[in-house]
């Protein structure tokens, strides 16, 4: 199934599962705005995934529906997270995809954190 970053949201997908307990996850940190667990297949030394307490698909729809207290405590952990892992001193990078052609896999918002090494450029320049 695509996922086209856009509502309906859908509370099968797999991080909706983590976040009822169904799923277990190698967690980092929780609050009540955020849970924060390590990725799977990491592409990083550190790479762990944050996601909001809420059914929201995509950046998009976090920042135009939930309410303006739960994206100040998401982005809030994002910064915790990234400081308790020890990230700052060296940096990191924070990626979240919008549908399909960006990559987006699972149809709930969530951002990368990646770090622990140096990560080079984002996108290669292309020649035209």
């Amino acid at each position: 199934m695509s996922v086209s970053g856009k509502p309906p949201y859908d509370p099968g997908n797999i991080f909706a599962r983590i976040l009822r307990g169904e799923i277990p996850c190698k967690k980092v940190s929780e609050d009540e705005h955020a849970l924060a667990f390590h990725d799977i297949a990491p592409q990083a030394p550190v790479h762990v995934l944050v996601i909001p307490k809420g059914p929201y698909v995509s950046a998009a729809d976090f920042h135009a529906e939930a309410p303006a207290e739960a994206i100040a405590g998401f982005w809030r952990a994002v910064g915790r997270v990234a400081r308790e892992l020890g990230l700052e001193e060296h940096g990191y990078r924070l990626l979240s995809n919008m549908g399909e052609d960006a990559g987006q896999e699972v149809g709930h918002f969530h951002v990368h954190l990646f770090g622990g090494r140096r990560l080079g450029r984002m996108v290669p320049q292309t020649r035209e």
